[in-house]
């Protein structure tokens, strides 16, 4: 009997200590205002920036309005119009004598990362104002259609919302190669908050917006901790639970930076297994769709693709050195399959890559990145927007003054 008052004694003494460990532990978080994570709710709100909201067709959007200033990676003044795109506001009807380019992309097209001026549409714009097919006869609008985040399932469903209100002349899908193919399979994307397309059994390309059902906590697993499977009562009202969850959080995003490198780096070599051939099935054919929806419209359309920083840095040893220790052949493997596809479906490809790096590598200068954050990585700076803009310009306006030119008789 004394044994079992002892056990309870020392059982009970233990659990107390641990009470009072927990009780000092939240007192002390709190009076030191160290702060962690609660919760994951019930809903959450799909948004990459606060300049982002929710959508049930796209996963997220611009939301309509939104402006401030974006200090993250690069710095600007970011406003929203009334459409919900990252422009000043336009009217939905084409005016006379007007040339419109429309431009879907990703997080290089939305371009929050520099001023608005700076940006490769905005300098567009001008541009092909002076190319002499359309100077003194239309006026020159470049509509961005670009949202952070975005693969090309995500565009083509934009182009079908969107786009085709402004009535485009000449659509341009900005393709960035270090992510695209990635952001198009649920087996290879870690954000499953998102449309899918699949292919059904009759072989057609569909749409899976199976996203709309996901929980919260189901949508990414390097955005929730296991201390979110706990009730949302304890976790709330508890300083040490938060923190926890901070700290696993960071550990999982430390954690994530090297897994998508590892992964990204299969972007430069012919597909290995099913997920990346099925990955790349999809791309294309998404690719290709928008291509035909484009031309049954009766309007142009351009694949840009943009190159991954490591393609296009001015250090050729660096180059060198990923490409022997990651065993890629041809650091361009995804910019030729894509031309040979433009090829084959009959549409034009615009590829940068090879065109920065002999601009970075003989000025020994750097096409992304910027002081505040990664050297030469990350996003396009002012120059990498420049670049792009003179090269999708000449590219437009030789096509415009070819189409010009009368066809010969037969």
């Amino acid at each position: 009997m004394s044994k079992l008052k002892n056990l309870g004694v020392n059982l009970g003494l233990t659990l107390g200590g641990l009470l009072m460990g927990v009780i000092i532990g939240e007192v002390g978080l709190r009076v030191a205002g160290i702060e962690g994570y609660p919760k994951i709710g019930d809903f959450v709100d799909s948004a990459p920036t606060r300049f982002h909201t929710s959508d049930p067709d796209l996963g997220w959007k611009l939301k309509p309005g939104a402006s401030g200033e974006w200090k993250g990676e690069g710095a600007s003044f970011v406003r929203v119009n009334s459409e919900g795109l990252r422009e000043r506001d336009r009217a939905k009807t084409k005016p006379p004598n007007t040339l419109r380019v429309a431009v879907l992309g990703d997080s290089f097209t939305e371009a929050i990362h520099v001023p608005v001026e700076q940006t490769f549409w905005s300098k567009l714009e001008r541009k092909l104002g002076n190319c002499e097919a359309v100077k003194g006869r239309k006026k020159v609008e470049v509509i961005n259609f670009g949202v952070q985040g975005y693969g090309t399932a995500q565009q083509l469903i934009m182009l079908r919302k969107k786009v085709w209100d402004y009535n485009p002349d000449i659509v341009v899908l900005a393709f960035f190669l270090g992510n695209d193919v990635i952001n198009n399979s649920p087996k290879l994307e870690y954000d499953r908050y998102r449309p899918f397309f699949v292919y059904d059994a009759s072989g057609k390309l569909v749409p899976d917006m199976s996203f709309r059902n996901l929980a919260p906590i189901d949508r990414n697993q390097n955005a929730v901790s296991f201390v979110d499977r706990m009730p949302s009562l304890i976790v709330n009202n508890s300083r040490i639970l938060q923190v926890i969850k901070k700290v696993d959080l960071d550990r999982k995003k430390q954690q994530l930076s090297g897994d998508f490198t590892a992964l990204s780096t299969k972007n430069f070599s012919p597909p290995r297994d099913a997920a990346w051939r099925e990955a790349w099935r999809v791309t294309e054919g998404l690719i290709v769709t928008m291509h035909d929806e484009v031309a049954q419209k009766k309007a142009d359309f351009l694949l840009v693709t943009i190159g991954d920083p490591i393609q296009v840095g001015r250090d050729v040893k660096m180059r060198k050195d990923f490409t022997t220790q990651n065993s890629i052949q041809d650091l361009f493997y995804p910019d030729r399959r894509l031309e040979k596809l433009g090829a084959r479906e009959g549409f034009r490809v615009l590829n940068l890559a090879e065109q920065f790096q002999g601009y970075t590598e003989k000025y020994q200068v750097c096409a992304h990145g910027f002081d505040n954050s990664v050297p030469c990585g990350g996003h396009w700076n002012e120059l990498g927007h420049r670049l792009a803009s003179i090269k999708i310009n000449q590219n437009l306006c030789e096509n415009l003054k070819q189409s010009q030119i009368p066809k010969k008789q037969p």
